[in-house]
């Protein structure tokens, strides 16, 4: 034990050798079983900013990426993740004016490592932000429903808080609002989006407002001397027996008339069309009828209405009595059924359902295709014509008997003498 420490002392070198060949030895192994890659990231990385001073702003949308080359065990490579990646642009201390600004690249997978980053600096253009106070201008388009009037528009707020670089927001006019009146018969109160336009009327890039939206109220009246009617239908004459009417629809609904204030509010709330002949009617009848207008008043309107009467017929039930026939019985069989009748109720229209003849419109068969001998319960198959709905039939199985037909015996005439 006296000797090892110079026999450890003598032979430092071997030992230093023996582990430096082990640790290759281990090192090499390690590789072959999960080598190193060093490749491009396959995603691009977007760049975030950081450190910008206060009241300074960047000019424009900043949207840059960058492509990033790593080295790493191929264990730790194949479970790399975008946000494993920390990419900024550090603009501290930076003053108005366009900058060059180092991308830095950190990432928090050992022992991967970030070998390089293209590009190595992005540009981004500095100013000092600013606010000012802009009045909201309200633009109204089209033209009310015919008989009506807009009035001027009220907007809440009247002046917006715009913020952003310092040589764009002198030059934002106005917030604009647009609002369309085209056809309105009822005042608008609503939310409408903004936008900052310049005096030649054309939005300014690069700044924001404190609120997006901003409420207009648009009163919309009726002139004294017009008055909105509703159409009222006038009918004579009766449809065909049978049928009925499901609806009757006026296209428009309602008519603007004109005249002094005194006369139209003396009016009722309709106007009544000049009576449609329904005589024998049995299908849908389409018309412009004229209006009954009444004296010192005139009807101004667009188009005429349209009216549509929709008939149909009734929808009803039969019960009718059928025999069944037979098909595919082979010559040599017969067939006994019972029972002989079946009794069949039809659904339909009401004209179409009293027109059927039983024995000629209606079929019952019994399909006895490849049957032998024997006694079936035989579903049968009903026939009717088109528009006629079978409901039922009783019974809903029929008991078929096949039997084979008696062969007559031939006659044996006696012998003559």
């Amino acid at each position: 034990m006296k000797n090892g420490p110079r026999w450890i002392a003598q032979n430092s070198a071997l030992i230093l050798l023996a582990l430096a060949l082990g640790a290759l030895v281990w090192i090499v192994a390690l590789e072959r079983e999960d080598p190193t890659v060093e490749d491009v990231y396959p995603q691009s990385l977007p760049v975030s900013l950081s450190g910008l001073a206060e009241g300074m702003t960047v000019v424009g949308t900043f949207d840059e990426y960058v492509r990033i080359v790593v080295r790493a065990p191929q264990s730790v490579w194949n479970n790399l993740d975008p946000d494993d990646f920390l990419v900024i642009a550090d603009l501290a201390d930076l003053e108005a004016g366009i900058h060059q600004a180092p991308v830095q690249v950190s990432l928090d997978r050992p022992p991967s490592r970030v070998i390089s980053v293209e590009p190595r600096q992005v540009t981004v253009e500095l100013e000092r932000q600013i606010e000012r106070l802009v009045p909201v201008q309200v633009y109204v388009e089209g033209k009310p429903a015919l008989g009506y009037i807009a009035r001027e528009a009220n907007v809440t707020p009247t002046h917006v808080t715009i913020v952003g670089p310092s040589s764009y927001v002198p030059r934002v006019l106005e917030a604009a609002v647009w609002i369309s009146v085209q056809g309105a018969n009822v005042s608008i109160d609503d939310e409408f989006p903004i936008q900052l336009l310049d005096e030649e009327g054309d939005p300014v890039p690069n700044i924001s407002a404190q609120v997006k939206q901003v409420q207009v109220q648009v009163p919309i009246e009726l002139h004294a001397y017009y008055r909105p009617l509703v159409v009222k239908v006038i009918l004579e004459g009766e449809f065909a027996a049978g049928y009925r009417i499901t609806n009757i629809t006026v296209d428009p609904p309602s008519v603007t008339v004109f005249g002094s204030p005194n006369v139209l509010n003396a009016l009722p709330g309709y106007i009544e069309t000049e009576p449609i002949n329904l005589e024998g009617a049995q299908a849908d009848i389409v018309v412009r009828p004229a209006l009954d207008v009444p004296e010192s008043v005139s009807v101004v309107m667009e188009r005429q209405p349209v009216v549509r009467i929709s008939i149909e017929p009734l929808q009803s039930s039969r019960t009718i009595v059928v025999t069944p026939r037979t098909q595919g019985l082979e010559p040599n069989f017969a067939a006994k059924i019972s029972p002989e009748t079946v009794e069949i109720i039809l659904s339909g229209p009401l004209p179409m359902l009293e027109s059927i003849s039983p024995a000629e419109d209606v079929r019952v068969v019994l399909d006895l295709f490849d049957r032998a001998r024997g006694t079936y319960q035989i579903e049968p198959e009903v026939i009717v014509p088109e528009g006629v709905t079978t409901q039922s039939i009783l019974p809903s199985t029929l008991q078929v008997e096949i039997f084979s037909k008696l062969t007559p015996t031939p006659t044996v005439s006696p012998p003559e003498d």
